[in-house]
């Protein structure tokens, strides 16, 4: 692959961006701009021209205002989890935004919601406002370590509370965002002219329309989330199926229920990876982590006891599994809620150990150990999110697809794995992973915990199982379109404008050529034209 060194500076651009973020937070050099411009699946094929950290949000204003007056193309760096060249630059003379600075916190206790800027972790947010015994509804994703908020917000984020409270989006309140001229745009009640950021809706929901754009419509400097009081009372069970039907049943009619806090469920080789997770753990800090989590320590003392008891191979004989969380006020009210859940999985499937789940609540973020799998392939996952209605035909869909691929895949060291979720109690997230063995790239030299890295295998270089993924992905896309998917984190990858209505899809040009008239903000992105 031909790579465009993407250097083409705008003249006086690297003296603005020093005199702004100073000259240590402007990185030229090659390899800093290659990391930038790599995210876990590829490399772009045009680099970053510079990238700048800006330290806090004038100087962020600042620098979006000197990129206006430059013309100079932007893209927005979070965590750099993305998969879907959400920040990758496709123009010559891009500047790549790494927001790893911005990292304020202020928390309303009395009013309960919490304004931060886009570096803050997920892990970071969580952390900070359970110290004051409070917590966001939707609390932030597996990879929360490093995904931040800013980045939840431009392309959604999911898993804990959501089965509960829905996408991050769902506990927005508003944002200040900095448009593609430098000007600053408040939405919700923080847009009014002596009004706290409290409250979403009045008017327009101009939130809304900078949620889920993939950084095209502006770029978020602030964002004001609601809290609640940290529920005290937690319980969790798990289930083994002979069946993905049989997992997707139990799953959705759970999810009718409304009571479920945070669940997933797993095939046979998303299992291993799981189980793998735990296994790197030490037992005694595993334990101590379940044992501090509990309500209380007669509670915390049982949990541990069970899953010594359990051990690890607890799971090895199930097909499928899935695993299930509730939350109240009370222990009483958790387990409440969990004999409904139980009720309902015991028809489909056998209930094991929740060793799962509960070393998952104990420890919800992790390192992002999953950028490669168990025996060092390199990974990349894809999703759709389905009406229920429609999950059990895209599964059947999927499982004829493997069997057409099935000697291929083989033959080029490629697996499939597949995560499956609800969210709310109407939609549902089927993402299958790719696992192929394939050499490493700078992401995962630089991302992946330098201590655990020299354990792991390493492949050579595998351009047919590469390009197999690549054929495989555009099928599963086609699946996901013709059963009516939509998607998360959409960035440069999935169909968004090419599969929108036609008046949908005016209306979303025209809001670029109104709020971005030089598509200079993330060109590319939704599909818009870069």
């Amino acid at each position: 692959m031909s790579i465009a060194p993407g250097n083409v500076t705008a003249a006086g651009l690297l003296e603005g961006l020093a005199s702004i973020v100073g000259a240590s937070h402007v990185l030229t050099d090659e390899e800093s701009r290659t990391f930038y411009s790599t995210d876990v699946f590829r490399q772009a094929d045009v680099l970053a021209t510079a990238v700048a950290q800006p330290g806090t949000v004038d100087e962020l204003q600042a620098v979006m205002r000197l990129c206006a007056r430059h013309k100079v193309p932007t893209v927005v760096r979070g965590g750099g989890a993305s998969y879907t060249d959400a920040y990758l630059p496709v123009r010559a003379g891009t500047l790549t935004l790494d927001m790893s600075r911005l990292t304020r916190i202020d928390i309303n206790a009395e009013d309960l919601y919490v304004t931060v800027e886009p570096g803050v972790t997920w892990a970071a947010l969580y952390e900070a406002v359970s110290a004051r015994g409070l917590r966001t509804p939707m609390w932030g994703p597996f990879s929360g370590l490093a995904a931040t908020v800013g980045g939840g917000m431009s392309h959604y984020a999911v898993n804990y509370g959501s089965g509960l409270y829905g996408v991050s989006a769902e506990s927005l309140l508003g944002m200040d965002v900095i448009l593609a001229s430098g000007e600053m745009l408040s939405t919700g009640s923080g847009g009014g002219m002596n009004s706290l950021p409290f409250y979403r809706y009045y008017g327009p929901d101009l939130t809304g329309l900078f949620v889920g754009d993939a950084g095209a419509l502006g770029v978020k400097a602030r964002m004001t989330l609601r809290l609640m009081h940290k529920p005290a009372g937690f319980a969790a069970s798990s289930f083994g199926f002979p069946s993905g039907e049989n997992c997707l049943k139990a799953l959705m009619e759970a999810a009718r229920l409304g009571v479920v806090a945070q669940n997933f469920g797993l095939d046979p080789r998303q299992q291993k990876t799981a189980l793998t997770r735990m296994e790197s753990a030490s037992p005694l800090e595993a334990a101590k982590s379940v044992f501090l989590s509990a309500p209380n320590p007669l509670d915390g003392a049982v949990q541990v006891l069970r899953m010594g008891m359990a051990g690890r191979n607890f799971l090895k004989n199930a097909v499928y599994s899935a695993h299930f969380s509730t939350e109240g006020l009370t222990a009483a009210e958790a387990k409440l809620k969990l004999s409904a859940v139980r009720a309902i999985a015991s028809k489909y499937g056998a209930e094991v150990a929740n060793t799962i789940p509960t070393y998952f609540n104990a420890n919800p973020f992790m390192e992002l150990l999953p950028i490669l799998g168990p025996n060092g392939e390199r990974w990349k996952p894809t999703h759709g999110v389905l009406p229920f209605s429609a999950v059990l035909k895209h599964h059947a869909d999927f499982e004829a697809l493997l069997v057409e691929y099935r000697d291929r895949m083989k033959q080029n060291r490629v697996q499939l794995t597949r995560m499956l979720m609800f969210f709310s109690t109407n939609a549902f997230i089927y993402e299958p992973t790719f696992l192929w063995e394939d050499e490493r790239t700078i992401y995962h030299r630089r991302v992946y915990p330098a201590a655990l890295l020299p354990r792991v295998t390493e492949h050579p270089a595998n351009p047919a199982g590469r390009a197999l993924v690549k054929e495989l992905k555009g099928r599963i896309q086609e699946l996901c379109s013709r059963n009516g998917a939509s998607h998360m984190q959409v960035g440069k990858d999935y169909p968004y404008l090419a599969s929108r209505k036609p008046g949908t899809r005016a209306l979303v040009m025209d809001l670029k050529q109104l709020l971005d008239p030089d598509r200079l903000l993330n060109p590319g992105a939704l599909g818009l034209p870069p």
